[in-house]
């Protein structure tokens, strides 16, 4: 039997008569392994480990090997257990010499059990593995717990500003064939426009498609009506209401700049509605608000700021003499703030959601 310090998973993983007898055994093996854990009961869980994984893999039937290739790998199992092992293992009642098929089958799972097993282990020990690993995508959560709009920018340089008490969920990176997010609360969106990979967002019972467009969702779980709201662009609008545990027929509406689609959650209805006024970042009110001429830094600001309600800081003495003559009428954000700080030759960042210009000021 083995010795007093046998209790590790490797351990199990290495013995080929556990092996064997976990792959169905003979009666022998069945009368030792089936007792093991009534004289070692604190080896449980590496025992019950050791044998789920043995069961959960998927090995082709030895059958398909030839006999020259069964012996080669039985060979090299034997001489990597003499060689991990410095430890005598008493030995278990005695089989046959004779090596069966069930015997063959189980070496060569030892020896694949082996060689993943110290592969998994070198793995928890080095930073660097040859050997490619599956692609695991992570996510980025964030919470606008202050008072203020925070800015938030995706991978794609689309952005995101998020309103008090919303949060929002994105991946590191955008793969596949679209992109994908999730809120609760409300957000303004502003979707860089890639048309093979279309915009998604998930929030409670609405899903909104887009390809590149500006809208703002309000969609509070605690509300009873839920917002979608157009600037620019065309927005597909999807719902779908479950009624206990099956879902409903699928609602679903297209809005274009200067709509809204509302959901009545109690009602389970959604319909759309023209807005009364333009909005400030649809075509008609950026042509008057958004052209620039010999316009005063703090002005332009105050513009963006209005626009967007996300906060922008910058020193006012400094750049109290810069003015801008732009036409910034179809540029999302982010191309916004890139020809307002080069033309006066300035830096802008997003730090902790606010937007910083950094700048040396103007003759």
């Amino acid at each position: 039997m083995p010795d007093n310090n046998y209790c590790k998973v490797d351990d199990f993983l290495l013995d080929d008569s556990f092996v064997e007898w976990v792959l169905g055994g003979t009666p022998e093996l069945n009368s030792y392994w089936d007792n093991f854990l009534s004289t070692k009961p604190e080896c449980e869980e590496n025992f019950s480990q050791a044998r789920s994984i043995i069961l959960s893999l998927k090995i082709k039937p030895v059958k398909e090997l030839s006999q020259q290739q069964v012996d080669e790998l039985i060979a090299g199992v034997i001489a990597r257990q003499q060689a991990a092992q410095s430890a005598k293992i008493v030995a278990l009642p005695q089989r046959k010499p004779k090596r069966d098929i069930r015997f063959r089958y189980a070496a060569v799972i030892a020896m694949f059990i082996s060689l993943c097993w110290l592969g998994y282990n070198a793995h928890k020990t080095k930073k660097h593995v040859n050997a490619p690993v599956a692609f695991v995508q992570t996510y980025h959560q964030v919470t606008n717990n202050g008072s203020a709009p925070m800015l938030v920018k995706l991978p794609d340089n689309s952005t995101i500003i998020l309103k008090p008490n919303a949060q929002l969920r994105y991946p590191n990176t955008f793969t596949g064939n679209k992109r994908e997010v999730y809120l609760n609360g409300e957000a303004f969106f502003e979707v860089s426009k890639n048309k093979a990979k279309p915009f998604f967002v998930y929030s409670n019972e609405l899903t909104v498609r887009v390809v590149g467009t500006s809208f703002v969702v309000k969609a509070d779980k605690a509300d009873k009506q839920f917002k979608i709201i157009v600037s620019t662009g065309r927005v597909e609008v999807f719902t779908s209401v479950k009624k206990g545990d099956a879902a409903s027929n699928k609602q679903a509406i297209v809005l274009t700049p200067n709509q809204q689609g509302i959901l009545y959650r109690n009602e389970e209805r959604l319909e759309k509605a023209n807005l009364k006024k333009p909005l400030l970042l649809s075509k008609e009110s950026t042509s008057l608000h958004f052209n620039f001429v010999g316009t005063p830094f703090s002005k332009v600001i105050s513009t963006l700021d209005e626009a967007y309600g996300v906060n922008i800081i910058y020193n006012e003495k400094v750049m109290a003499n810069c003015q801008l003559t732009a036409s910034l009428i179809d540029q999302p954000l982010d191309e916004r703030l890139k020809l307002i700080c080069k033309a006066v030759e300035a830096d802008y960042k997003i730090i902790d959601g606010q937007i910083i210009i950094d700048g040396k000021g103007c003759n």
